[in-house]
């Protein structure tokens, strides 16, 4: 057997990656980015839409939600760990909070990765994008109160990288949003290095996109379109250098501070943790 057809051989299967995040961290580009790498199966919030919407879903929202009983934890497990011999890669991406004591739920054969942006930022951002629904500082808080997230997210997101390097002896790849944004081919490059996964250009220049072909929540996907929560990525046509400013806070309300307080610590853990470029 020739060394050609041994490489083609462990190429025959694709990459698995899974990325999780918490809200308003850039994730939804990430998606744009990989949904461009080439060949590859995109899964966007499964998970999350089993986590609120499914037959499994223990969340107290403030409003009742309609069941999709088609999104169970097992069917978006069964659906992850599926053959899909002709891909390249298959590039999930789901928030850390909806697996929250669900690990076993977890699929097999993946990597995984992180992508966290400063809590300032991401409550700012979601503060704006409830508004746009008429929904109020207080509801807002509530409303991540209720869906039980630690540290608006980022503590399950510490949670899960614990159980991750406990359960495959490796911690997950993180990256900053804000070193993604100031450079985005030298971060990229060093995040698909980590990752053993080879770099492409594709994945800095996109088409923008107005129907969705990844896989979806359907339910997740009709509120996600009626908040425009997917609205600016979509719009995207590739990463742009800009330089991350600190948010101004003093016009933001004491209940949203508070939840940037309780945030920090776990974003700081993982902060320290990250790809930094290399020089």
């Amino acid at each position: 057997m020739t060394s050609g057809r041994v490489a083609e051989m462990a190429d025959s299967k694709p990459k698995r990656l899974a990325l999780w995040t918490t809200g308003r961290c850039l994730s939804t580009a990430m998606v744009m980015s990989f949904g461009n790498y080439g060949n590859v199966e995109v899964f966007n919030e499964l998970y999350a839409g089993a986590f609120t919407f499914g037959p499994d879903s223990t969340v107290k929202m403030p409003v009742p939600l309609k069941v999709d009983d088609e999104m169970t934890y097992d069917q978006v497990k069964t659906s992850l760990e599926t053959d899909y011999p002709t891909r390249d890669l298959i590039f999930v991406k789901d928030h850390a909070s909806a697996v929250t004591g669900r690990y076993d739920k977890l699929p097999t054969g993946y990597t995984h990765a992180f992508i966290i942006r400063n809590p300032e930022k991401t409550v700012s951002s979601g503060k704006r994008l409830t508004e746009r629904s008429g929904i109020t500082a207080d509801q807002y808080v509530q409303m991540v109160k209720s869906m039980g997230m630690t540290g608006g997210g980022f503590g399950d997101l510490v949670k899960l990288a614990e159980h991750l390097e406990s359960w495959l002896g490796k911690p997950p790849v993180i990256l900053d949003a804000d070193d993604l944004q100031r450079d985005p081919e030298k971060m990229l490059r060093a995040f698909c290095k980590a990752l053993d996964l080879p770099f492409r250009e594709s994945l800095l220049k996109w088409e923008p996109i107005t129907e969705i072909p990844w896989n979806n929540s359907k339910s997740m996907l009709a509120v996600h379109k009626a908040n425009g929560a997917y609205e600016n990525a979509l719009k995207s046509s590739g990463w742009i250098v800009t330089d991350p400013k600190p948010v101004n806070l003093s016009g933001l309300p004491q209940v949203l501070r508070e939840l940037i307080d309780e945030a920090r610590p776990f974003y700081e853990i993982l902060h320290g943790k990250r790809v930094k470029p290399e020089n």
